[in-house]
């Protein structure tokens, strides 16, 4: 036996000794005959080079060495009591955690609030964990097993499970004053005369690609990442800008929200690889998410 090897049945007879005063009542619980207990503490007693019995004492008592043990052995046995309920737990769904991927504003502003909040009430001993990507990694962030399952736009793609959430828009964002602002709609060769505020989030692609189809390119002369301080270089004259509208923060009356003609349309939905959950309670948040009205 190893000196680091401490045997749980000897280890747990020395907890019953401690409790009960007596080795046969200890081997009686443990059900196991006393000449084996007896054996077992000798030989750790002489492997450890330690005496853990008073055996002269009447009651049978432990020294200070055995109730190290058998706190040990008190630990031991708790710490596999929470092991095997939090086993119990994860297979039967009622806890654990759950990656969701995220493609940022429109899902941080719109979506992730509903969703959080009516799982939390549904199943409040899960957690669910966020993970903020663009849209264009975040494809590739499912593949690698870093989230569950996202939010974002909706991909093509084969072995894809896509439960849809709702259909956004691109909207161009100008200045109150602006020589465009009392369009109820407005054109690529509108905007592409102006001075133009790229977003570097997850509308980019769709911004980029919407001009491409009309056979245009904005005029970019800045490049933001963070939403609200695009709209603050729009309100304050910079330039004027494209974005999706679910991504839109609250607005003060200096900022105009115009329609896109052609419109832009985009789907958001919850979307997973078409294989087996890694865990239960990634498949009960699935499930929780497809039957969730947003």
């Amino acid at each position: 036996m190893a000196s680091d090897d401490i045997p749980s049945t000897v280890a747990r007879a020395l907890r019953l000794i401690d409790e009960c005063g007596s080795l046969s009542d200890a081997a009686r619980q443990l059900g196991v005959s006393q000449p084996a207990i007896s054996k077992g503490i000798a030989l750790l007693e002489k492997e450890l080079r330690t005496t853990l019995l008073r055996r002269g004492a009447r009651p049978l008592s432990l020294t200070d060495e055995g109730r190290v043990l058998a706190h040990y052995a008190t630990q031991s046995d708790l710490l596999k009591a929470r092991a095997l309920q939090s086993l119990s737990d994860a297979r039967n769904n009622r806890s654990g955690t759950v990656r969701l991927g995220s493609f940022g504003s429109s899902a941080s502003f719109h979506i992730l609030p509903r969703v959080l909040l009516a799982f939390a009430r549904y199943a409040p001993e899960v957690r669910v964990e966020i993970v903020e990507h663009p849209d264009a990694e975040l494809l590739q962030v499912l593949e690698d097993g870093i989230v569950d399952l996202a939010i974002m736009t909706v991909p093509e793609g084969e072995n894809l499970e896509i439960e849809p959430i709702v259909t956004d828009a691109l909207v161009a964002l100008v200045s109150a004053d602006h020589m465009l602002a009392d369009r109820e709609a407005i054109s690529a060769e509108d905007l592409a005369g102006h001075p133009f505020i790229m977003t570097k989030g997850g509308s980019g692609p769709l911004v980029e690609n919407w001009f491409r189809q009309q056979g245009l390119q904005p005029n970019i002369v800045h490049s933001i990442q963070q939403v609200t301080s695009l709209v603050a270089l729009v309100e304050a004259g910079l330039g004027i800008s494209m974005i999706a509208r679910l991504a839109l923060p609250q607005l003060s009356g200096r900022c105009r929200v115009l329609e896109l003609d052609p419109i832009a349309p985009r789907s958001i939905g919850f979307v997973r690889l078409e294989r087996t959950a890694r865990s239960g309670v990634a498949e009960r948040f699935w499930q929780f998410c497809t039957r969730l009205e947003i």
